[in-house]
């Protein structure tokens, strides 16, 4: 299995790291790609329709190997932070441009998912607020229409509340039941 991980979180060891690593280790035959968004440069879309012709995006930055690796994905994990009621910026730019891996259907607001069926996703927001889950209810349900929409038949997606900026995520029963069902997801 190849797995796609990626961080949203500028915070290279914080709690959504910790989280996509303690999902993703200790799985026997995976292909791992780790990344963190903060590393890369990744703009934003520019609405130019290049990718509804070309089945490519016109920016070339690093989204080009996110693409890529994604293609290559069986698995797909993103993780990322609420901030100030979203997900963090460099994570709505890599969501933005996955744009490019719909095609135009027949009919207006119809698109079809360019990427092989089959795939998982595994999509999870974290907050420090303790009733995140109910306020933050909206980001789980577009995720997954957005993940369902670009074609992954496996869809897994998750807010975890009461996360502190000191690192506490793992110690949340919620963060554990969630690093438990995608163990069992990714190991098939």
């Amino acid at each position: 299995m190849r797995i796609l991980a990626i961080n949203g979180s500028p915070r290279k060891d914080g709690n959504t790291a910790k989280l996509l690593k303690e999902i993703t280790k200790d799985h026997v035959d995976v292909d791992l790609d780790y990344f963190d968004l903060n590393d890369l440069k990744v703009k934003d879309c520019q609405a130019c329709y290049f990718c509804k012709k070309n089945d490519a995006c016109a920016i070339k930055d690093d989204m080009q190997l996110l693409y890529k690796k994604l293609r290559e994905a069986d698995a797909l994990v993103l993780g990322a932070p609420v901030f100030f009621g979203v997900e963090t910026a460099n994570t709505r730019a890599f969501i933005d441009r996955l744009y490019a891996l719909l095609a135009f259907g027949d009919g207006p607001g119809k698109y079809v998912p360019r990427l092989k069926g089959g795939k998982l996703a595994i999509s999870f927001v974290s907050c420090r607020n303790g009733k995140g889950k109910e306020v933050y209810a909206n980001i789980k349900d577009r995720q997954f229409a957005m993940w369902s929409n670009l074609g992954f038949k496996n869809v897994h997606t998750y807010v975890i509340a009461g996360a502190t900026p000191q690192g506490n995520i793992l110690e949340l029963v919620d963060a554990q039941d969630m690093v438990n069902q995608c163990q069992k997801l990714l190991e098939g």
